[in-house]
């Protein structure tokens, strides 16, 4: 889950425990202190996060009640619908905020009771329907949910002295009872047989990001995912759909997929940017000569200047794309944008550009953007990837098409589209085929809400940053919070 804590910079103490506290249970924490640069503009950048969070974390004092960025915050959130969850560093109560009357806030102190009521609740809101259908989520969902009642039966027995006796002490008794022994049984039992399940799960879609596995052992993890589906049966389900679908594939007689040199792609993309900022203005002058010697005489001024205008961009765009289709083929669910991405490595690497580096021109550098940007727009045409995704300059391409003759000889154009014909049959032939990339996705989140769970249901301190398993500390800390707040732990439930 992606988090932001909004507070007072006089507050700033308070909201990094608070990160600390959030940060080992997997969570996307945004917290100024670290993600702020130098010439940022603050407000600019926080608003740009409130934008992307799921829930802001406020840390809700004297001092953020008369803090304008805290309330620029609180505005922002609202506008954008997000779930604002205060946690109260003093006694400052909501109640005259226009915005914020009657929400639901957690008490500060003690803070590792507040912290374990906060990590409660992103763990109950991070989970997904599919997650909270599995039998051992159920399971788990259900002891987490019934931390309601254990902290009820402290705060209305134990700290209240029996002085709220009414003949159901032995029944919340039985209750703490219960959950203590639940607690135990969930951490030393469920939670590591599920760890092992989605560790074994993530081994696998690390061998199949690899690439060129074998029908045996393809045969194998199919087999592996009915035995496990049961523990999330859309995650292990949607994994076992890419690995039939590539045993499908080996069946009929097609090849693996390939492994992606991804290093290759990375080191392209930084010879590249250092070659076009070094000559991108010698460049212009060069191109434009060039086009004003063979076709001055029938091309306008400005013809000439879009055309050289269009070539540097088709270029200097080819880097930026490049790393965008790069991080693409990481998580796509298509097989055909890996076989894309591998292909365009493998002619990266046959590139020597020894001479082009002491060459005014980016000439020598030509080749690969005509490669890269055809290669996206079969992409696009099939519709593997989305335009958005990419930075596809549409008009430099239509005038590097109409006037290639200027910036390309005869012979490479050739070799270069029978490359692109290749990549464009193996689109056709695989554009239907699902890859693991988009499973991955499932099941770094359920890795992360197991994590938060581990904690909630028995983590030790030096594990997850909080004591919480049954027992004097936790009891202690919980009756402390009720004493001093009184009214039942309920309501902040």
């Amino acid at each position: 889950m992606k988090i932001l804590i909004s507070h007072s910079w006089e507050d700033k103490s308070f909201a990094t425990n608070i990160y600390e506290a959030l940060k080992p249970d997997g969570h996307e924490v945004w917290f100024d202190i670290h993600q702020l640069l130098p010439g940022d503009v603050l407000q600019d950048v926080i608003d740009a996060y409130i934008k992307k969070c799921d829930v802001m974390v406020l840390v809700w004092s004297k001092f953020a009640q008369q803090s304008n960025g805290v309330n620029v915050e609180i505005t922002t959130a609202n506008k954008l619908q997000k779930r604002i969850i205060p946690v109260f560093a003093d006694g400052t109560t909501l109640d005259n905020h226009t915005q914020l009357a009657g929400i639901l806030g957690i008490p500060g102190e003690p803070f590792d009771t507040a912290m374990m009521l906060l990590r409660r609740a992103v763990i109950l809101l991070s989970a997904s329907e599919a997650d909270k259908q599995s039998p051992w989520f159920k399971e788990i969902f259900g002891h987490i949910t019934d931390l309601g009642g254990y902290l009820n039966y402290v705060n209305t027995y134990r700290v209240a002295g029996d002085r709220n006796e009414d003949g159901k002490k032995d029944e919340w008794v039985e209750r703490l009872e219960s959950e203590v022994r639940k607690n135990e049984a969930l951490r030393s039992e469920l939670l590591p047989k599920m760890n092992n399940v989605l560790s074994e799960m993530q081994e696998i879609m690390q061998q199949m990001e690899h690439g060129n596995v074998p029908l045996e052992k393809l045969i194998a993890w199919k087999n592996w995912c009915n035995q496990n589906e049961s523990y999330h049966p859309e995650t292990v389900g949607q994994l076992k759909s890419f690995i039939e679908s590539d045993i499908q594939r080996l069946q009929k007689g097609g090849m693996p997929v390939h492994v992606v040199n991804y290093s290759v792609v990375e080191d392209a993309i930084e010879r590249l940017d250092k070659a076009i900022s070094q000559k991108k203005d010698e460049a212009y002058h060069n191109m434009y000569n060039k086009v004003k010697k063979y076709g001055g005489f029938l091309l306008g001024e400005k013809t000439m200047q879009s055309i050289v205008t269009g070539y540097l961009n088709y270029i200097t765009m080819c880097p930026v794309m490049l790393r965008q289709l790069n991080e693409e083929s990481k998580t796509s669910e298509y097989v055909a944008v890996k076989e894309a991405m591998h292909a365009i490595a493998n002619y990266l690497e046959t590139q020597d550009h020894k001479a082009d580096l002491v060459s005014p021109s980016l000439t020598g550098y030509f080749d690969e953007a005509y490669i890269v940007n055809n290669t996206i727009q079969i992409l696009l045409d099939a519709k593997l990837i989305k335009a958005e995704k990419v930075s596809f300059d549409a008009a430099a391409v239509s005038i590097v098409n109409t006037y290639v003759a200027f910036v390309m000889e005869t012979s490479l154009k050739t070799k270069l589209d029978g490359i692109l014909k290749q990549i464009r049959e193996m689109v056709g032939l695989k554009k239907d085929e699902i890859n693991w990339g988009q499973v991955a996705v499932l099941a770094i989140g359920a890795v992360a809400v197991v994590g938060g769970i581990a904690a909630l249901a028995g983590g030790k301190k030096e594990e997850a940053g909080t004591a919480y398993g049954g027992g004097g500390t936790f009891e202690d800390n919980v009756a402390d919070f009720s004493a001093k707040h009184g009214g039942g732990l309920t309501d902040y439930l």
